[in-house]
């Protein structure tokens, strides 16, 4: 009996990650207008806000904690990512293609489901092109940034965007993201237009 107490604990330390990750909302709860998003300027880097309240995360004892991508297509046509999300374990990959949707509607989507190590600054570089072959030239091309920093022992993290090719693209970033501070915990949704 005196054996089984640590490798139980050790257990629980392990899937406590998972459970948490458990509540978090399916692709289909997350949002079903566009317009829940807002334009990104290219090169400016915007600042996540904090999650507050009873939202946040139980414990900082976790040694993972989960990173979620939601990505939109409103664009017209079928996007290919470019790169890929890295992390512990990544459980859902960048969708490869991404389809498109209706204007207003956020059909086209996706995510990428991540742990990485809690408390721990991390970055993640994505994107997304209508025309792999030539993403610079006759293309619409987004990519995200997203750094993730821990200062005096709390999480914060950073959007920031670039936009390439000749058709006009348009970074969207969701205005439900967020960061928990006490555990680095992240959800981010971003789109292409």
């Amino acid at each position: 009996m005196k054996n089984l107490k640590p490798l139980l604990a050790v257990s629980l330390f392990c899937i406590a990650p998972m459970l948490a990750a458990a509540g978090e909302p399916a692709a289909e709860d997350f949002v079903s207008r566009r317009s829940e998003f807002v334009t990104l300027v290219p090169g400016k880097t915007v600042e996540l806000p904090a999650l507050r309240g009873d939202d946040r995360s139980a414990s900082r004892l976790a040694a993972m904690t989960t990173q979620i991508y939601y990505f939109g297509n409103w664009t017209g046509v079928p996007t290919y990512s470019i790169g890929a999300i890295s992390g512990s374990t990544v459980y859902h990959q960048l969708p490869n293609p991404l389809n498109f949707s209706e204007p207003d509607v956020f059909w086209g989507s996706a995510q990428a489901f991540v742990l990485v190590p809690a408390l721990t600054p991390w970055t993640q570089v994505f994107a997304y092109t209508t025309n792999p072959s030539d993403p610079y030239g006759q293309a619409k091309t987004c990519s995200w940034q997203v750094d993730v920093s821990v200062v005096n022992g709390a999480c914060t993290a950073n959007v920031t965007t670039s936009a390439y090719g000749q058709q006009g693209a348009t970074c969207l970033l969701g205005d439900g993201a967020w960061v928990d501070p006490a555990s680095c915990k992240l959800f981010v949704a971003v789109g292409i237009e």
